[in-house]
């Protein structure tokens, strides 16, 4: 190769370079010059469905975007996520998951994806805890005295879930292998289900989302045990955590974060979390009496708090053989 041809071939590919790298800046600066999808993995009306709206709402107002929620049920997430993970990086199609995110890869055998490499991390949006609730015709009004119940009849009480492989299903088995108990799992195709149930007295006991089963409590129609969080809530401030009834560790929460495709340009990411956390900040006092705790932290953050998550879920997952529904 002639020295006039490699030089006249490196003019070239740093031309072509410098022009590329000028048009992926003009996109970012430019960002967003078309609708933006938000892609929710349940069905509309629930709490994906809340987030993704909150979020929208904001950068409609911020930008003048137009932003779309699309709701891709099914499969506990899974068809969503395969959906973000084989879109464009390109920040116009973005992703609120839940806990599923990071039970999944451990709850099925394989997935089309992987929830971490496949993944850009935004913002972990939000988060609500649990309370471990009994029918009033428990003999037990403390955690311990719940234990001690289960022991001396193993097998016999019955508890609730939203399903295999949801936040208050792995919860109750993180309590169960910490206490050492033997419960009857009994799961319902959602919340809702699994609450009538334990209101009619036909299981025992559940974690339920804490501002959700207050007024259950306050007509007398379930008594609450323990808070399933770090600290306890203004909603119920009399109410301990399972940390001050004696077992640290078992906290039960639903979250909901923001995620792209791996590869979404890190400009994006940065202006999508900081214009949500400056537009959410001002809902954080009205979510807080809901029992929804705001949280909007950096992409770092989210991609700390969801190894770790699936870390912990894994763990559980295999000492109790928990397996798809």
């Amino acid at each position: 190769m002639s020295p006039f041809f490699t030089l006249a071939l490196q003019v070239f590919v740093s031309a072509t370079c410098t022009a590329l790298f000028s048009l992926c800046a003009y996109a970012q600066a430019d960002y967003p010059a078309k609708p933006i999808r938000i892609v929710i993995g349940t069905p509309a009306g629930g709490g994906s469905d809340l987030m993704a709206r909150l979020v929208s709402q904001r950068l409609t107002q911020a930008w003048n975007a137009i932003v779309v929620v699309e709701p891709r049920p099914g499969v506990a997430g899974n068809l969503a996520g395969e959906y973000i993970a084989k879109s464009a990086p390109d920040g116009y199609t973005l992703y609120v998951c839940y806990g599923t995110h990071t039970v999944n890869p451990s709850l099925y055998a394989k997935l089309p994806y992987d929830a971490i490499r496949d993944f850009t991390p935004i913002t972990l949006i939000a988060r609500q805890y649990n309370a471990l609730v009994v029918h009033p015709s428990v003999p037990a009004r403390s955690v311990n005295e719940l234990i001690a119940l289960a022991k001396k009849q193993p097998g016999k009480l019955s508890y609730g879930s939203s399903g295999n492989g949801s936040p208050n299903h792995l919860g109750m088995e993180l309590f169960k292998i910490n206490a050492q108990i033997d419960l009857v799992h009994i799961p319902y195709k959602g919340a809702a289900p699994s609450r009538i149930d334990l209101l009619g007295g036909h299981t025992d006991l559940m974690f339920d989302v804490l501002r959700t089963a207050l007024p259950y409590r306050d007509a007398g129609r379930m008594r609450m045990l323990a808070l399933g969080s770090p600290q306890r809530s203004s909603l119920a401030p009399d109410l301990p955590t399972m940390a001050e009834a004696g077992w640290k560790g078992i906290e039960v929460l639903t979250w909901h974060a923001l995620i792209a495709p791996a590869g979404t340009p890190a400009a994006i990411v940065e202006r999508l979390q900081t214009e949500i956390q400056r537009g959410l900040a001002g809902s954080k006092e009205k979510l807080a009496g809901d029992g929804i705790e705001i949280v909007a932290g950096s992409p770092a953050d989210l991609d700390a708090f969801m190894r770790a998550d699936m870390a912990k879920w894994a763990g559980v997952i295999k000492t109790a053989k928990i397996r798809p529904d």
